[in-house]
């Protein structure tokens, strides 16, 4: 019986020529090659211009703002129902409402005003002043309205944490912005 095994385990240990193609090609359909087209064609004696060597244009105007995205309608009704729930005095559940709308809509910069003056209402001052701060990044100075509401809720909440120094430095933004002095 030695011998059928000995037979039985070479023919196990055997190299397989399918099994190797199958291997291989399996291995190269995971590459990806590098495509590159060939490098554009200059005539001879002409050189590439040096970036500083290209006019420009001094009488360009700059290129208007991006108009903010809509916001969904499911995000404006979850908002409604947080001002309504604010209004009622259940501050929870505005917050719970808001934080959904804000997973809707995520680069809505009213959202995220609302929300920072939610915290504040709450008494969490920290993260009042980082929301209020995000809705600035979002709307900048596009929406005064907002951008001063904004500013008022960091003011509210750096004086509440004894940030005399932040306190003043959103109440100069304030000003400015009330002046018109951006």
């Amino acid at each position: 019986m030695i011998p059928n095994n000995s037979i039985r385990l070479r023919l196990l240990l055997r190299p397989r020529p399918v099994t190797a193609l199958l291997v291989v090609l399996f291995l190269a359909a995971c590459a990806v090659p590098e495509t590159r087209g060939p490098a554009p064609e200059q005539p001879p004696g002409a050189e590439t211009p040096e970036p500083e060597a290209i006019p420009h244009e001094e009488s360009r105007e700059p290129e208007p703002a991006a108009e903010p995205e809509a916001t969904p309608s499911a995000a404006l009704a979850l908002a409604e129902q947080a001002e309504g729930s604010r209004s009622e005095g259940n501050l929870e559940r505005a917050a719970q409402q808001l934080e959904r709308a804000l997973r809707i809509a995520p680069r809505d910069a009213s959202l995220w005003h609302q929300m920072a003056r939610i915290r504040l209402e709450q008494g969490n001052y920290p993260q009042a002043d980082r929301l209020a701060g995000r809705s600035l990044q979002l709307g900048g100075e596009r929406d005064r309205s907002l951008a001063l509401g904004n500013w008022r809720v960091i003011k509210a909440a750096r004086e509440a944490m004894g940030d005399e120094e932040g306190a003043r430095e959103a109440q100069e933004a304030i000003q400015r912005l009330e002046t018109g002095v951006v």
